[in-house]
Formats: structure tokens, C-alpha cells, sequence
């Protein structure tokens, strides 16, 4: 499903789920992915939804970029990468600046499975009614559907 490796956490204090990329070698900074997500990438279902149509507008070409961020991260979408950078690195404490670079198609598979987990844990924990949950979930799956025809397409 995702190319990149990652274990998901529960946080059951605060009723969130994270997915950590501390053992993916495959990029640098990986584990910055997941800073987004939540804070800069909202789950409640119409923002949610408001950022996965912008994304598959973005992978389809429709728009050229598309940005996110601020509390957590900054983050740059263009159809085949995506940056995610710290907005408060600081050049004269920081050695290095903290930049993670992936494939956009895999940022927005790592939202969709953020938010699959998030929602399905969130219900089984009644803090969103099952059928919420089920239904946001529902559409979740077909918007995966959706960015892998989207990513099959491209390769072909």
C-alpha cells in the first residue's frame, strides 16, 4: 500500500494515531512525515476532504502546487514531490536543515491511511459514533482507489 516503512502508534491520553517513520532508511528525515498530520493535515472529514480533492487535482495535473502548513511543518506539494520542512529550523542552532522529500502520490497515500486509522480507532474508542466513522472510512477506500488509478496511470 505505502512504499515506506512505518509502525502506527496510539496515543490513547489524547485519542490520536500516528504513523512513524523512524526505521525508514529510504529517505532523510523521514520521520517528519507524520508531522502534518493532524496538526497541518486536519482529520475531521470536510477539511480532510477539502485536502485529499486538492491533492487528486494536483497528482491529475489540474493545479501545480499545493501547500500546507504552519503549526507542525511546512508542507509543498507539486504533482511528483512533496516537501516537508520544520518551520522553525534555525540555520545558526541547526546543523543541517531538516528536509523531507517524497513522491506526492505517496504523501497522500500516508494522509488517506493516517485518516483510516485515526477515524477507526476514534470509534472504537466512542469519541466519533461508528457510523460516522464507517462512513468517512467508506469514502476513504475509494479515494484510495481513486490515487492508485491515478499512480497506475502515470506509470503506464
Amino acid at each position: 500500500m505505502i512504499k515506506y516503512k512505518y509502525k502506527l502508534k496510539y496515543m490513547e491520553e489524547f485519542n490520536i494515531v500516528v504513523l512513524d517513520f523512524d526505521e525508514e532508511k529510504s529517505l532523510e528525515f523521514a520521520n517528519m512525515i507524520s508531522d502534518p498530520l493532524g496538526s497541518d493535515i486536519p482529520w475531521r472529514f470536510k477539511d480532510l476532504r477539502n485536502d485529499i480533492d486538492n491533492y487528486v487535482d494536483l497528482l491529475r495535473g489540474n493545479i501545480s502546487e499545493y501547500r500546507h502548513g504552519g503549526n507542525a511543518s511546512s508542507v509543498i506539494s507539486y504533482r511528483d514531490y512533496t516537501i516537508i520542512e520544520d518551520p522553525f529550523y534555525d540555520e545558526e542552532e541547526d546543523e543541517i536543515e531538516p528536509i523531507c522529500k517524497l513522491e506526492t502520490v505517496e504523501f497522500v497515500k500516508i494522509i488517506l491511511v493516517w485518516a483510516y486509522e485515526t477515524y477507526k480507532y476514534k470509534s472504537e474508542r466512542g469519541v466519533i459514533a461508528r457510523e460516522e466513522a464507517e462512513m468517512v472510512m467508506n469514502w476513504i477506500e475509494q479515494e484510495m482507489i481513486k490515487v492508485k488509478s491515478i499512480e497506475n496511470n502515470e506509470l503506464t
